[in-house]
């Protein structure tokens, strides 16, 4: 199982995904009193061959994402991250510096990308794991640190892959996060073309 290391940006997509890491986003609670679980924990692994790693320079910096208001559905409110769910439940797994190599890579990359960024790129390229970014700057110094790299559209189309999912599901996903995470790749982007295409698919 591929081992990858997740920047914040990616990580946030995939919480606001829902089906990615096998639940649907938290929402915020009721302003009242609680209608209970609507789905179920998520169990198992990542449901798509990945073991996702998430340094916890990365951990500090996913805060939120948006949810729809309790009290007025045409309004997004922000609802705090709970990783400690995902990796409960072995969806998600923590990691921190091993050893000075890869501090000291860190050091270096902080003063050209942001912490979290430079945190996944050093400990991927000391233990030969995959980076998980969108940010080109990150994707530049991968490649000439000789690190493979992988985006959100692609970490999304392996999902719908190997889960099978089902179109009315992709186009979930994909909506999901641009409306929860605001993410929507670049043209240049791996996979862009998938993405508007299943996107098409659905226009109302």
């Amino acid at each position: 199982m591929r081992d990858v290391a997740l920047d914040a940006c990616c990580l946030i997509n995939l919480c606001a995904a829902g089906r990615i890491l096998g639940s649907d986003p938290p929402s915020p609670p009721p302003p009242r009193r609680s209608r209970g679980d609507e789905g179920a924990s998520p169990k198992g692994g990542s449901g798509f061959g990945l073991t996702l790693h998430v340094p916890n320079r990365v951990a500090e910096e996913t805060l939120y994402i948006l949810q729809p208001d309790q009290e007025d559905a045409s309004k997004l409110v922000k609802v705090p991250i709970d990783l400690g769910r995902y990796t409960a439940a072995g969806l998600l797994h923590e990691c921190d510096f091993d050893g000075h190599q890869e501090i000291e890579l860190f050091v270096h990359m902080a003063a050209q990308i942001g912490d979290g960024e430079a945190a996944c790129l050093a400990i991927s390229a000391k233990r030969g794991w995959t980076l998980a970014t969108d940010d080109r700057r990150a994707r530049r110094f991968a490649a000439e640190s000789g690190v493979t790299v992988i985006t959100t559209p692609e970490l999304v189309k392996l999902w719908a892959e190997k889960t099978q999912a089902s179109d009315e599901e992709i186009v979930m996903v994909l909506r999901n996060i641009q409306r929860f995470a605001y993410f929507t790749p670049r043209q240049n982007a791996p996979e862009y073309a998938w993405w508007t295409d299943c996107l098409g698919k659905y226009q109302k």
